[in-house]
């Protein structure tokens, strides 16, 4: 599969192949006029006689749809993508399918499509992308999109001259999950002086200790950023 993958994702036809055609030959029902119109799907037609149980029409499945993402792009661009990500280990093309391989939902291989996108067009870089394609596959992804909704919350206690990270407008049962990814994170905040309070007249109460706070800080850590800054790109 690797290299009839890596063939269908340099052609210069890809943007050609459509959900439909991929559905006809997984079928086993497309026509020979249109293959000789598109070639390239005889690689996938090579792909759905070898690998041909229900489990392999699947990943085909999820496998194209990621492809379908990088149609804009050229075959040089493509061709890049895969060169950038090959090391001693394993090949660029081995590397995307090992990711598709790792995702579980055709919506998640939509965002990974446009994610191989990003890197095709150089908007990121390779550790960017790693980074960026685990959280991903590690994901919830309707969690991700608490993440505007934070940076919008810490935006507005600016706004108000408050602290961004003022506990009073962020509330950890709301983000939790933002936390588990390594999206944000907390701190503690120094502790407010600890002072004794003395009566000045008889009708104060006895001396008391005031003091002693301790305020929760959030913040957006580095993954955050990086996928606030692509989010549009990924969730357009």
């Amino acid at each position: 599969m690797k290299e009839q993958f890596k063939t269908i994702m340099q052609s210069e036809d890809l943007k050609e192949i459509t959900i439909e055609l991929v559905e006809k030959v997984l079928d086993n029902s497309i026509g020979k006029d249109v293959i000789r119109e598109i070639p390239i799907l005889k690689s996938l037609v090579a792909v759905r006689n070898i690998y041909d149980s229900y489990t392999d029409g699947i990943f085909i499945k999820k496998a194209m749809n990621v492809l379908f993402e990088l149609g804009d792009t050229n075959w040089k661009e493509r061709v890049e993508l895969t060169s950038d990500l090959d090391d001693e280990n394993s090949s660029g093309s081995e590397k995307i399918l090992m990711a598709i391989d790792n995702l579980e939902t055709i919506e998640k291989c939509k965002i990974f499509g446009r994610l191989c996108k990003l890197k095709a067009l150089n908007k990121i870089d390779v550790y960017e992308f790693k980074r960026l394609t685990k959280l991903i596959q590690d994901a919830y992804i309707d969690d991700l999109s608490l993440l505007p909704v934070f940076a919008e919350r810490l935006e507005k206690a600016k706004e108000k001259k408050n602290t961004f990270y003022k506990s009073n407008d962020i509330y950890m049962e709301e983000f939790y999950p933002l936390l588990g990814l390594g999206l944000i994170y907390q701190e503690l905040d120094e502790q407010t002086p600890i002072e004794k309070v003395e009566p000045t007249s008889f009708k104060d109460p006895a001396p008391y200790y005031k003091g002693g706070e301790t305020n929760i800080l959030y913040f957006t850590s580095d993954l955050g950023r990086l996928l606030l800054y692509f989010y549009n790109d990924l969730f357009p």
